[in-house]
């Protein structure tokens, strides 16, 4: 056992939740982690307020899609949007590396506007 896991392990008791690699795939996993659930939350924003336009209970579709096991209810509930200071944050960080690196997103920039 590496000394990061038996530091971690009784933090981590019902999985291994310790992944051990370099420090530019642990950054960008980091990244990636908050822009995916930013993505999550301005995309249920998104079908609530196309719901409420069509006339469709926004709460009975985040149920119903809720039961897919490969979607959850996790970060399905419609409100003002994210904030704080890690999704804002690290979906523009991530969007100007997939810019610098000549691979540009329009997902991340679309994630950023809906919100």
């Amino acid at each position: 056992m590496l000394v990061t896991h038996s530091l971690y392990a009784p933090f981590v008791r019902d999985h291994d939740g310790v992944l051990v690699m370099d420090r530019r795939s642990a950054e960008f996993t980091q990244y990636a982690a908050n822009a995916k659930l930013a993505t999550c939350i301005s995309f249920s924003n998104e079908l609530s307020r196309l719901a409420e336009h069509v006339g469709v209970g926004s709460e009975r579709v985040r149920q119903g899609i809720g039961t897919d096991p490969r979607i959850g209810l996790h970060f399905l509930y419609a409100g003002v949007g994210y904030g704080g200071s890690c999704f804002p944050k690290y979906v523009k960080a991530l969007a100007s590396s997939t810019a610098d690196a000549s691979c540009p997103s329009q997902l991340l920039g679309a994630v950023a506007a809906v919100n």
